[in-house]
């Protein structure tokens, strides 16, 4: 009877280490990274997704802003984060371009992150300062290739998709200018508004309130259509320049590595919070279209952007500064 009661503790504790330590997710406090400072599209997604997942899971959900080096800094935070499912960050193109553009960089974007939803995207658009003279694009072109260089670009740091559309839109007109990096967003539209900067690439929703305000003037739509907002503003394309189109996505993303279990849970919360009235509200009403892809259609297309931006960074010579 002993040696049986022994068999039956070994095996209990056998079954008991083989549960999933993830079985009961969540348990504690969910960790929301937001790779940038305050304001900009990545706290838009960040702020509207927050609530919602924290009344669906019953646990705190919270924010955390680690701005800096065009979101790689909070990139990195996050694939070097535990694989437990409690610390994701808000993605977009920027998370494989900051790390192409290093020779040895903190993560690789290819396997130490991975996608858990894409939740919305929003042309670029190019928009002019009060310093800059041209009032189109045509008149950009000329004005820059009379003066190769000295017009001033702007943009939230070098390698985000903001800064990317400014080297694009540079290899297909031929023109050359300087690029200013700021911290973040703000900085960098705050430089445009006061003519610190001449033009910049920003994304539809977050030039908006300068352009209404007078602050600022649109130029062109680098998306495939004209936006709705803004329904005389031509594409670049209509302007002339072509296969110069950036869509900026955002969405989350985790460490490689987290349980099947915890990535269904998020998956499945990812997909209700796609559909609530009011993240969609709150997406919408900030310029942005909802464009849901769950965890296994995003990492499909997370792969076609890795290899996309790796191309537009050799073709420009873009490197980390």
């Amino acid at each position: 009877m002993a040696r049986l009661y022994a068999a039956f503790v070994a095996a209990a504790a056998l079954v008991s280490g083989a549960a999933p330590a993830s079985a009961q997710y969540p348990t504690k406090y969910i960790k929301i990274v937001s790779p940038a400072p305050p304001g900009g599209g990545t706290d838009i997604i960040a702020r509207g997704v927050q609530p919602i997942l924290q009344n669906m899971l019953g646990q705190p959900v919270i924010v955390e802003n680690r701005g800096g080096a065009g979101g790689y800094i909070g990139a990195e935070y996050t694939a070097k984060s535990p694989a437990d499912g409690y610390t994701i960050v808000v993605s977009g193109a920027f998370i494989t371009i900051t790390a192409s553009l290093h020779k040895v960089p903190g993560y690789n974007p290819r396997t130490d992150l991975v996608p858990v939803a894409n939740f919305a995207s929003v042309p670029n658009i190019l928009v002019a300062g009060p310093r800059l003279k041209a009032n189109s694009v045509a008149e950009l072109i000329a004005q820059a290739k009379a003066n190769p260089g000295k017009l001033n670009m702007g943009s939230n740091g070098v390698g985000t998709s903001l800064h990317l559309s400014g080297e694009l839109f540079q290899l297909r007109s031929g023109v050359k200018f300087t690029h200013i990096a700021y911290r973040g967003w703000a900085d960098a539209a705050a430089a445009l508004t006061t003519g610190e900067v001449d033009l910049m690439f920003d994304n539809a929703s977050t030039a908006l309130p300068n352009i209404r305000a007078g602050k600022t003037r649109a130029l062109a739509i680098a998306g495939p259509s004209r936006h709705r907002s803004l329904p005389d503003v031509p594409t670049l394309a209509e302007a002339g320049v072509t296969e110069a189109e950036v869509i900026s996505w955002f969405g989350l993303m985790a460490p490689a590595g987290v349980p099947a279990d915890v990535m269904s849970t998020l998956d499945k919360a990812m997909g209700e919070i796609a559909q609530n009235p009011e993240f969609r509200k709150s997406i919408q009403d900030q310029g942005l279209e909802v464009t849901y892809l769950n965890s296994k259609d995003a990492t499909a297309f997370w792969i076609k952007e890795v290899d996309k931006w790796s191309g537009v960074i050799k073709a420009a010579g873009v490197k980390a500064e």
